[in-house]
């Protein structure tokens, strides 16, 4: 039941990152397929970064990011360059500015990392290739129909060498994953995680 929860969770996100060719209440409007927030355990964040191999020096961005857990840790704990959060409830970029305080308030980011984050109000299915065009590593919980229409713009936009990591949900029998884990939690099934490498 939690992981049809899950289905219905995440792709409101993302249309603030395409620039000013969109207008302001185009950016407003509600995103074709919504789905509820539900944040990723702690446990499965930095097995999703440990997956995908982020270093220092890299750029990572999280799609339907919710509170920033995943860019935050990006940054603090893998010493990433920059990180991006978007996510289409206004509600969850002022979590994700909580979520930088409290973590410099816990030393688990300094003052420098947080200006090395940004977070942005948008809907995912509104991104194009032009937008990963530097990112080196994307994270995605959002449900199989938006992974799937995801899919070639991140195929596209993606540089050689670029990863993509997915909580619960893969991208179709047609891109098949490099590899695949299990992560336990409190929950009463194990979390599964997915990796694909850019090899264009």
């Amino acid at each position: 039941m939690r992981k049809f929860v899950a289905l219905a969770a995440f792709a409101a996100f993302v249309a603030g990152l395409s620039g000013p060719s969109r207008s302001a209440a185009e950016d407003k409007k509600d995103p074709e397929i919504k789905v509820p927030y539900v944040p990723t355990n702690m446990a499965v964040v930095e097995a999703m970064l440990k997956l995908a191999a982020v270093k220092e020096g890299e750029t990572v961005y999280d799609l339907g990011c919710g509170d920033g857990r995943i860019v935050i840790t990006a940054v603090g704990q893998f010493k990433a360059k920059r990180g991006l959060g978007v996510d289409f409830n206004p509600e969850r970029l002022k979590d994700c500015d909580e979520a930088v305080k409290k973590a410099i308030a816990d030393k688990k980011l300094t003052s420098e990392q947080a200006k090395t984050l940004t977070f942005k109000q948008g809907d995912v299915l509104k991104m194009t290739a032009e937008d990963f065009k530097d990112v080196d590593v994307v994270t995605l919980y959002l449900l199989p129909e938006v992974n799937k229409r995801l899919k070639p713009v991140l195929q596209k936009g993606l540089k050689p060498g670029a990863r993509v990591v997915s909580h619960d949900f893969d991208m179709g029998d047609d891109w098949k994953e490099d590899k695949k884990e299990e992560v336990k939690s409190e929950r009463t099934y194990p979390h599964t995680i997915y990796l694909w490498t850019i090899k264009k």
